[in-house]
């Protein structure tokens, strides 16, 4: 591990703290507890957002599943590095409380603080932050279709990684390039909508000419009757 980013993740983790962060920072790390809104967000656009939206939508859920089922499994499992919270004892481990389903229901409880535990063989990597590769993929294709709204989306995603390493989650050196990871997903994934709506739109159009070149035969003789 180098020097600085055991330096930087006692900072984060252990000095640069505070009562609300030791609750804001959990939250926010906790996506399963914010999956109803996050629906409801969903089913908002679909049915009140326009193609653009939806568009969106898919580009999002290409990038997501990209970098969360592809890119995220094939690192961790040849990276192998361990998390903090399983390396170092001195880490302090911040949740939310555990609270019956469904998750949600955990926002409402008061956090939890525990010590690091060194385990010899733990069972999760902590290469790349998953959390950090989808929240940035997801931030970049809303900032490509909607500037402002992509503001805020960075800002949420800039939240969330640093949350990884306050919970004791993530290594600063996992947060930084899983950043640079989801921007490339989500800027590929829109770049491939752009591509594949490029390819139907040429397509149509040369089926539209196709069509438009061949004239029945009435069109044939109203146009020799006029000249």
């Amino acid at each position: 591990m180098m020097d600085w980013d055991l330096h930087l993740l006692r900072k984060i983790n252990q000095d640069w703290t505070h009562p609300v962060l030791d609750w804001l920072m959990p939250a926010v790390s906790c996506i399963q507890a914010w999956v109803p809104l996050l629906i409801l967000l969903v089913i908002a656009i679909l049915w009140r957002g326009g193609a653009r939206a939806r568009l969106m939508l898919l580009c999002v859920g290409v990038a997501v599943g990209t970098g969360d089922g592809i890119v995220g499994n094939v690192l961790k499992k040849h990276t192998g590095q361990v998390r903090p919270r399983d390396a170092r004892e001195e880490v302090v481990v911040r949740d939310l409380g555990k609270a019956p389903q469904p998750e949600f229901r955990r926002l409402f409880l008061p956090p939890v603080q525990k010590p690091g535990v060194r385990k010899a063989s733990p069972d999760r990597k902590s290469f790349p932050s998953s959390h950090t590769v989808n929240m940035f993929a997801l931030a970049t294709v809303v900032a490509l279709f909607y500037r402002r709204w992509g503001i805020l989306a960075f800002m949420f995603a800039a939240a969330v990684a640093w949350s990884r390493v306050y919970v004791g989650a993530h290594w600063p050196s996992d947060v930084i390039p899983s950043t640079g990871i989801g921007i490339l997903l989500g800027w590929g994934a829109v770049r491939l909508a752009g591509w594949a709506a490029a390819k139907l739109a040429a397509r149509h159009q040369m089926t539209a000419a196709s069509l438009a070149s061949k004239k029945s035969p009435h069109s044939a003789l109203a146009t020799a009757t006029a000249d």
